[in-house]
Formats: structure tokens, sequence, C-alpha cells
């Protein structure tokens, strides 16, 4: 075997055969995640905003992630941006075609491992939807508006047409089929392809289920190498309930993804509530339903009302208490990597200049092996701190948070975290490896005492340190 083929072998990304809840290499090594939603530029097409414009924000976003220890993000290839077939089917745009082919190859060199989500609209899709003026939440209230998807629409009036068109199918497939002729195939980036953006919001069910099935399989066939799998829309009322157990049966669904925002509008109180029980308990939602797979919180962050637009107290969270929650919570509550955050970029992310973020989150992960571990989540609390908790075979690492500086009192009534002082855990004559990723140090201390720190603490202990103390959640 060559040394190329070597090293794309290498890089191929697998469940884990012996540890299904993680991720691999193709040579063994774990893979964890650290993920972020940079998926497209939203501002393509107003004013001057080109090609060129798109390929520089790209370039800016992948490396200030990749040099901050972020190692996979998510291309819409159906977002106007990146839609390489965007008006008929077997026309194609060498602008958009040079943009995602250049992204992928950045990616290549910064290794950062790309899912493609290959479609993205919903039942109607128009200008003000599209550029943010309107709320697509609330105007796509029925699955009963005009279809205007102009690459499909000489063969489908709807979108339920669309699932059931034979042309439609084959159009979807015929992009895909671009896609790997361009070298995505083969690419050792291109770890995943995902079907399409919640997919829920699209039709009922019954529609996209046979759909999804077809798809999934069709997908599988033609990217033997990489994995396939679905997504739907945030977990946040009582149809999410269904949508998701429907989710857990569709074979070629690699591993489990879910959706989750802080969202004042939502059914559900969690998403009300302070942003690490928001991941943390949609990441349980998904090992309720399979235990046997991986977990991603593949989408979350903050919105207005209802999905009305971003979270209003975006611009006062410059210290980032939200993405950090969502990216220790998600992981440390059982998923296979951390909660990859939405508004990645002038809205949130790049906006407030929070890259460093990922590296502190790889820096309190590092030298962890989950595949040799086998970690199993749980869960405990006392009276300041909620404990996040995995137990390996060798080794126990617990996520405590301070519950009072929640984002509400720090970014809605403006109090400052406080630094705590003689808070303990709960466990008995060992040392306790601590990592304080808001001050990014390290340090030892023997238990049951933590050293003082501020919102959040990490701490690793010998796993037999762990039994008779807390129970597995």
């Amino acid at each position: 075997m060559s040394l190329i083929a070597t090293a794309l072998l290498a890089a191929v990304i697998n469940v884990s055969s012996t540890t299904p809840r993680y991720f691999e290499t193709s040579d063994g090594k774990p893979w964890i995640p650290i993920g972020c939603n940079i998926c497209f530029d939203r501002l393509y097409g107003v004013a001057a905003h080109g090609d060129a414009e798109v390929r520089a924000n790209f370039a800016r976003w992948l490396r200030s992630f990749a040099e901050n220890g972020g190692n996979c993000i998510r291309l819409w290839a159906g977002h106007r941006s990146l839609e390489v077939m965007p008006e008929k089917a077997g026309i194609y745009d060498p602008g958009r075609i040079e943009t995602l082919k250049g992204i992928v190859e950045l990616c290549e060199k910064l290794n950062i491992k790309v899912k493609i989500t290959l479609e993205s609209f919903r039942m109607c899709l128009n200008e003000d939807v599209e550029r943010g003026k309107a709320n697509p939440k609330r105007v796509n209230f029925s699955y009963n508006h005009v279809f205007n998807r102009p690459l499909y629409a000489p063969y489908a009036d709807s979108v339920t047409a669309f699932f059931r068109s034979e042309e439609c199918r084959r159009i979807y497939l015929g992009k895909a089929q671009f896609l790997k002729d361009l070298g995505f195939g083969d690419s050792s980036a291109v770890y995943c392809w995902e079907l399409w953006n919640e997919i829920n919001a699209a039709a009922p069910i019954a529609d996209y289920a046979p759909w999804s099935a077809w798809a999934l399989a069709e997908l599988k066939k033609m990217f033997p190498n990489q994995m396939t799998v679905n997504n739907l829309g945030s977990f946040s009322d009582v149809g999410a309930y269904q949508m998701y157990d429907e989710l857990a049966t569709e074979k070629d669904n690699d591993f489990m993804q879910i959706h989750r925002y802080l969202d004042a509008g939502a059914c559900l109180d969690v998403c009300r509530g302070p942003m690490d029980i928001v991941a943390a308990s949609a990441v349980r939602e998904l090992l309720d339903r399979r235990p046997d797979r991986p977990a991603i919180l593949a989408e979350v962050g903050a919105v207005q009302a209802n999905h009305a637009g971003p979270f209003p107290y975006y611009p006062f969270d410059k210290e980032g208490t939200l993405l950090h929650d969502a990216l220790f919570a998600a992981f440390f509550a059982g998923a296979a990597g951390c909660g990859q955050f939405w508004h990645w970029d002038h809205q949130y992310i790049d906006g407030n200049n929070l890259w460093w973020h990922f590296r502190r989150f790889a820096s309190a992960i590092e030298g962890l092996d989950p595949i040799a571990e086998g970690f199993k989540p749980f869960y405990t609390e006392s009276r300041r701190l909620r404990m996040y908790g995995l137990q390996g075979k060798k080794t126990a690492v617990l996520w405590c948070r301070d519950k009072k500086s929640s984002w509400e009192d720090e970014l809605v009534h403006g109090n400052r975290p406080e630094t705590l002082v003689d808070e303990i855990v709960p466990f008995r004559n060992c040392e306790l490896d601590c990592y304080l990723p808001w001050e990014d140090c390290r340090t030892t201390v023997h238990s049951p005492k933590l050293p003082p720190f501020k919102r959040s603490i990490v701490v690793r202990v010998q796993a037999d340190a762990v039994e008779g103390v807390v129970r597995a959640h």
C-alpha cells in the first residue's frame, strides 16, 4: 500500500467496534469531535458580497478554529453560497465549485473533518426568510406552502411530491455523485454525508421517513468509506419525542444527532434553563434511544423566542459563557464530542472572538481515551455544583458547574461570577488532578476539597474513587 493510501485509510472515521458510543480512526485511535457549525456565508448575495468574500471568510474562520484545536465542521451544500447546482439539473456554477473545493482542500491542510449536508430547504424558501428578515419557523407553520426550489420545481409542486418523485431522487443523487467526482469521496477531510438540515421542517414523518431510508442506503453505497446521517430540528416541543424515536430506527444512520437551543418560546421547560442543562439533557435524549451509537449535540445555541433570530444577549456574552457550557456539558453528559455551536460568524463566535474556547475544551480532554476507558456517564450534585462525570476503566473525569453563575445571572442581571472556595467533590482519599478552563491552568490537590475556581472546573481521579459514591446516570 502506498504512503498516500495509508494516510487516507488512517484518516477514515468510523464508529468504534469495541466502544460504539465513540468514534475511532481506521488505525484504531480515538477521535473526539471538537466541532462547530461553520456551515455557509449568510451574507452571500448581499450587495457585492460574492464568491471571493465567501472564500476569504471561510479561510479566516477555519484558521482561527484550527489554531484553537477545532477538528470538525459542517458544510451546507444546499445553501446559496455553496450550491454548485443552483438552478437546473446538470448545470453547475464554476464560482461555487471553486469555493467548495477550496474549503475542503483547506480543511485537508488544517486536519479539519467535514460533514457535508446535501440539502437544506424547507416547505417554502423565499428571499426574506433566507436573508433573515422573516422567521422560517413562523412562515412555515404548516406543510401546505407552494414549493419553489428551482432545482426541483419542474418535477414537484410540493415537498411531498419531491419526496415521491423519481426524477427528484435522480437529481439529488446526481448532485452527490458530482461532489464525489470532485474528489470529496476520497478526501481525507470529508468523514460524513448528511441527508438534509432538519428534514422534519420540510414534511411530516410519513413523507420524509421512507425517503430518508432510501437516501441513507443510496449514499452508503456511493460513499462506502464515509458515514451517513440524518438530522432533525430542535428538540423543544412535544412533537420532537416521536420524531427522534423514528430517527433512532433508521438503519443506515451511523450515529445519533440532536439539535437543541436555549429558546424562551420553547414548549419544553428545559430549553429555557441554564445552558449546561439545555445541552446535557439533549444528549440524554439520544442515549435513551440508542445507547449503542455515538451521540452528538450537532446544533446548539441560543435564540430569540421561537427562533425569531439570534439571542439578544449574545452581544453581552463577551466571555463566551454560553459557548463554554455547550461545549463541556455535552461531552461530560456522555456525547462522543463537544456540543457543536451555531452562530459561528459575526453573530456570535467570530463577532465576540470566542475561538479560544475550543482550545480550552481540547486542553480539558487532553489524553483521554474513550475507547480504552469505555466511559459511562454519571451525574451528581452538591448545593452549589452540578457535576457531570464519565467513569472509565482506569480514569474518572468530572466537570463541575457553578449553579449560581448562569447565563441569566450574568447576562441579564449583570452579575460577575464568584470565585468558589472550599467546594468539595464526593471522592475520598485520592488526588484530584484539576484543570481550570477559565484560568487555563492545572493544579493537583487532595480530595475532597477543590481549589478556588470560577464557573467550572474539570477533575480527574482514579476510576475506583467513584465506586459507591455516585450512581451511573
